[in-house]
């Protein structure tokens, strides 16, 4: 069955939702798939392009004067008016065209942050061109906007679109009950997946050798629903002085950035790295930040997301520091299965505490280690998640080989682990 994904970003970009994408498809027949988004990269080659057919639609009109004297909110109300009665059908008329034209047989829509009207866009183009209709939630789409009037928006649309899915895959066990509440359907959980044959050769997870420096990493992207986070850490950090430590921050975002959010002090900042040299990145530090934030104007959308990181950060052989909000799906997961040290609530006094721990305790370190690198395994690997993708549109599932320690294939074997 070929098929057209419709997703906001597409790869070689290098955002979560991008990589998820490239991942979950290179490996297809690239005749079996096209891709349409609305704007082209930027110049982000932090992946490679996939093979198949890239369509980009150009963008509606939109209001884009009218800041002063209070104008902002005229403008954020005929901008939306402008989406509701004429963006959505015009460009699901472009898409079904496309459709139509690549002889698709499904549509994907991806439910994800920074644009409105892709999601309903979508699911219209499928019913124009006459096709099957599936959704993929990388985010809670009514809850993740900070606009009142967009999220009422959203949460009024969403359940139209609902009724139209013939399938729906979303990223974690929380999105997946919130999903089945609203709407009374039943999600498919595919975790942000991770390519684990890079991580093989990582550290035991036991303290690295003593150094002057400390090393906090955090690698990629930073959201605002993150700020407090990292403002949290760097107080404890103060507080932790016993061994002087710095936050180590590889991302594509300048520097001008964090310093408007008020993100300084022993901070060192580097350029995004190259995909294929983050594992050696993340292996090298004492531990791995994992933030959401506490005070941010979607606590909703905060609770069922999930850093796209995840999978590398428990597959790195690195402790983890988690902090985040106490009813939030990260931290239930990372205290389920034991395999991150977390801190629930923005007390430095007890992320300083938590710094200590993992800059000191071996017998922790080695124990949390442990039970990432098996949760990893269970639940991020690339070829668990490509078979579930491929269940849930109706393709051929793929079939992996099996390698014994010589390297000679013994036998095939599905990524769920059945033997053919």
């Amino acid at each position: 069955m070929k098929f057209a994904v419709v997703s906001y970003v597409l790869p070689p970009a290098s955002s979560g939702q991008a990589v998820l994408l490239y991942r979950l498809l290179h490996h297809l027949n690239p005749e079996d798939y096209c891709l349409i988004s609305l704007e082209r990269d930027r110049g982000e080659q932090h992946l490679q392009k996939l093979p198949a057919n890239y369509y980009y639609l150009p963008a509606e009109f939109r209001l884009s004067r009218g800041y002063r004297f209070g104008l902002d909110k005229v403008r954020g109300y005929g901008n939306l008016l402008l989406s509701v009665t004429s963006s959505i059908h015009t460009r699901a008329r472009r898409i079904a065209e496309i459709v139509r034209r690549e002889k698709c047989e499904a549509v994907l829509g991806c439910a994800a942050g920074h644009d409105l009207i892709y999601f309903p866009a979508a699911c219209l183009a499928s019913q124009l061109a006459g096709v099957p209709f599936y959704v993929y939630f990388i985010d809670d789409y009514s809850n993740q906007w900070v606009s009142r009037l967009v999220r009422t928006f959203a949460r009024r649309i969403e359940p139209w679109v609902m009724k139209r899915a013939a399938g729906v895959i979303t990223i974690n066990e929380f999105l997946r009950d919130t999903l089945r509440r609203r709407h009374g359907i039943e999600a498919t959980v595919i975790h942000n997946p991770c390519d684990l044959s890079v991580y093989t050769s990582v550290s035991d997870g036991g303290l690295l050798p003593h150094r002057d420096e400390g090393e906090i990493v955090y690698t990629g992207a930073v959201s605002e629903g993150q700020y407090d986070a990292f403002m949290n850490l760097l107080a404890a950090m103060e507080i932790a002085a016993s061994r002087k430590t710095k936050l180590h921050i590889y991302t594509a975002q300048p520097v001008d950035y964090w310093s408007e959010q008020g993100i300084r002090g022993p901070v060192v900042y580097h350029e995004h790295e190259d995909v294929s040299n983050i594992p050696r990145v993340q292996s090298a530090a004492d531990f791995l930040f994992l933030p959401l934030g506490f005070a941010t104007p979607y606590p909703d959308h905060i609770r069922t997301a999930v850093p796209s990181k995840t999978g590398e950060y428990l597959a790195s052989g690195r402790p983890i520091l988690v902090h985040a909000p106490a009813d939030s799906f990260l931290v239930w997961y990372f205290r389920r299965y034991e395999c991150g040290l977390i801190v629930d609530e923005p007390d430095p006094m007890r992320l300083a505490e938590a710094i200590a721990s993992l800059l000191n305790d071996e017998e922790l370190c080695r124990r949390l280690v442990a039970n990432a690198r098996e949760r990893a395994l269970k639940d991020f690997s690339i070829e668990s998640a490509q078979v579930k993708f491929a269940q849930v549109l109706g393709l051929d599932v793929p079939v992996f080989k099996e390698k014994s320690e010589r390297g000679q294939e013994e036998s095939c074997v599905l990524a769920d682990g059945v033997v053919c």
